[in-house]
């Protein structure tokens, strides 16, 4: 299960923007196509960082993306990226 934050949150536009080197509404394309023909599901809408934070953690292989995370969400495993 995929977890990501509304396309018009800063942290969702820096993510598509900087990392997958393109714009929220073509990555929100790109989802529609997949989901329209069955070749993929949708990705799970949440509303904060913190609630991807906990969906992630409560929900057996997930991912998901978040700015920053806290020393007290050391519950989830943390793939650091960089550019």
């Amino acid at each position: 299960m995929v977890f990501v934050l509304p396309s018009q949150h800063p942290v969702h536009k820096t993510f598509s923007k900087d990392m997958l080197h393109i714009f929220p509404y073509q990555l929100d394309s790109i989802w529609n196509k997949l989901t329209f023909s069955g070749l993929g599901v949708a990705p799970k809408i949440v509303n904060s960082q913190a609630e991807l934070i906990h969906a992630v953690s409560t929900t057996r292989g997930s991912i998901g993306y978040v700015e920053i995370l806290n020393k007290e969400n050391q519950h989830v495993n943390v793939i650091n990226i960089t550019k």
